[in-house]
């Protein structure tokens, strides 16, 4: 399964107006939406450690996210040695995707999904939203809302929920039919991302968040790696 990915999405300016039978959701202090990204977030980087558990095994790395703004950021991985294992530098619409560990690139623009990535089923355009714990993907109409939960649907016509408690996003359900198929909870420190389908499980934890003293200098594509189809690209769990 995947998910259309739109940067758009983490830049809404406000909720649509509401309609009959609506309500708008609780707004984060910021005024950013339980989809967007804190304004507050921006100009920030951030370090987290991940633990994957699946079918393709369990694995650990770090990961580091570089958010300029909605529209400039970077995400790289490495393995818990310190080995690079993917990289993706995201400049609007446009970005560069790099496989260190099979010396593959690909550049994109629009949507773009890797599979076989931990933090999946979302394509990687939606890792800064889904990694600071909102949701991943934005409603095509005014939400439904009763006291702290609310639901809607997205512009693929899969039906979301979630729960609220003030700025924060506690847990969220995505569903097919009336199935629920990936479920995010934030539990102490964790997030924690379990995928249904695929038998799955990722959890992690921001370790470390500074400010980013400028935009990041665009990555180059290292000598020797070789082009690769975006949609095709995988890149196995660390083991």
């Amino acid at each position: 399964m995947t998910i259309k990915a739109l940067p758009a999405a983490l830049v809404i300016a406000a909720l649509v107006a509401a309609c009959s039978g609506t309500h708008r959701p609780r707004l984060a202090s910021d005024g950013a939406a339980p989809w967007q990204i804190p304004p507050a977030a921006f100009g920030s980087q951030r370090l987290y450690r991940i633990s994957y558990s699946g079918p393709q095994g369990e694995g650990s790395f770090r990961l580091t996210l570089r958010l300029a703004d909605a529209e400039r950021y970077q995400v790289m991985a490495v393995d818990p040695v310190g080995r690079a294992l993917w990289s993706l530098d995201v400049d609007a619409d446009r970005g560069l995707w790099l496989d260190h560990r099979n010396r593959g690139f690909c550049t994109f623009n629009g949507s773009f999904d890797v599979s076989g990535v931990p933090l999946a089923p979302f394509p990687l355009l939606s890792l800064p939203a889904l990694l600071l714990g909102r949701l991943p993907a934005e409603p095509v109409a005014a939400p439904q809302v009763k006291g702290r939960d609310l639901s809607y649907r997205d512009d693929m016509d899969r039906r979301w929920t979630a729960r609220l408690e003030g700025d924060q996003v506690e847990s969220w359900t995505l569903w097919d039919e009336n199935q629920p198929t990936v479920l995010w909870l934030r539990r102490d420190d964790w997030a924690i991302l379990s995928d249904r389908a695929a038998g799955a499980q990722v959890r992690w934890r921001e370790v470390l968040a500074e400010r980013l003293a400028k935009a990041p200098a665009a990555l180059a594509i290292p000598a020797g790696f070789e082009e690769e189809d975006c949609e095709a690209s995988a890149a196995p769990p660390p083991g």
